[in-house]
């Protein structure tokens, strides 16, 4: 007997399951989390290249920052769950994975269940296999994931319920990305595409484009090098900026040096707040979104940057409830009448 599918202020949520989807951008409710633990034993001088880190962690102050972070979530009214308390199968499989902390990387969480990444580099082989678990696990269905052997896939972003980002990184395979964008229109009316350059500095679509609001976002514009609107019928070339200002958004451009220190990598905790590395910022640039009336709720790494990610890297986001969204151009509009 199936389970009894509701619809819950734009997430969804079965009889038997957690409610998920992150559609909209709306108060963060869950999140799934890695704890890292022996695993990062595995990282050392010969090999932190190989596992993708930017030198061999100092493993108990990186286990404790990541706990400081997940204290900072709780304390902010977001659920954390746990990969291992969700994963028994593959359970063994954690511990040969230093990567899967970051486990943004392989899942996007929707309304109408999870798009799996394909992981491309050897050090993070199989990881959406022991996350796949975990959501099956939590309930939460899959929507997209890749059988083939011969491609690669890590992450898009939704930007609506109607349209989803997805960046040709790195990370990426063209094949793969078009047999996602023929599958996924099937249930999103539209998909943006962005060539972006080829290297680690931009590996994952959110190193170069972040929604802080509905009406406002972060992004590092010279790195799209071309950029497309795939719908059902058509296919067309656009300027994503001046596509994002038809939509109502405004963005503010990031420089080199912050798009090198993961400037639009964050985590929304609402519309108009967000979790920030305080290292990430120029102070330029914290002076435009304070104009703007965005929160940044600060937090400061010291051993996790090891790793190279962001704290938007540790988060596996499963549900958004949507709320009263602050956009303070149509406040102050409202006030002028």
């Amino acid at each position: 007997m199936g389970c009894r599918i509701e619809k819950l202020d734009g997430v969804k949520k079965t009889g038997s399951s957690i409610a998920y989807g992150c559609d909209e951008l709306g108060k963060l409710k869950s999140v799934l989390v890695h704890t890292p633990g022996d695993e990062l034993a595995l990282v050392n001088e010969s090999n932190y290249k190989h596992w993708l880190y930017d030198e061999v962690p100092d493993v108990s102050g990186y286990i404790e920052e990541h706990r400081r972070y997940q204290e900072l979530l709780e304390s902010n009214g977001v659920r954390v769950y746990e990969l291992a308390d969700h994963v028994t199968e593959n359970r063994d499989m954690i511990s040969r994975m230093p990567n899967i902390t970051f486990l943004h990387d392989t899942a996007v969480i929707s309304r109408k269940g999870a798009i799996l990444s394909k992981m491309r580099p050897p050090a993070r082989e199989n990881e959406e296999v022991v996350v796949k678990e975990a959501l099956n696990n939590l309930g939460i269905p899959i929507l997209n994931e890749f059988n083939g052997e011969e491609g690669f896939f890590e992450g898009c972003l939704l930007l609506s319920k109607e349209t989803i980002f997805v960046a040709d990184t790195e990370r990426h395979t063209y094949p793969f990305i078009r047999e996602f964008i023929l599958n996924i229109l099937s249930e999103f009316d539209e998909v943006i595409y962005a060539r972006i350059p080829k290297a680690r500095r931009y590996m994952h679509p959110d190193t170069v484009f972040n929604r802080i609001r509905e009406d406002l976002a972060l992004a590092y514009l010279p790195a799209f090098e071309e950029t497309c609107l795939f719908t059902k019928d058509s296919r067309e070339r656009i300027d994503f900026k001046e596509f994002m200002q038809e939509k109502d958004m405004e963005i503010i451009p990031v420089s080199d040096s912050e798009q090198s220190r993961l400037a639009c990598s964050f985590v929304p905790l609402e519309s108009g707040t967000i979790f920030h590395y305080d290292i990430a910022l120029d102070q330029d640039t914290r002076k435009s979104l304070s104009g703007e009336g965005v929160e940044i709720i600060p937090f400061h790494p010291e051993a996790l940057l090891a790793g190279g990610g962001s704290l938007r890297c540790h988060t596996l986001r499963l549900c958004r409830r949507k709320n009263k969204i602050k956009l303070k151009k149509r406040v102050k509009a409202v006030e002028k009448a």
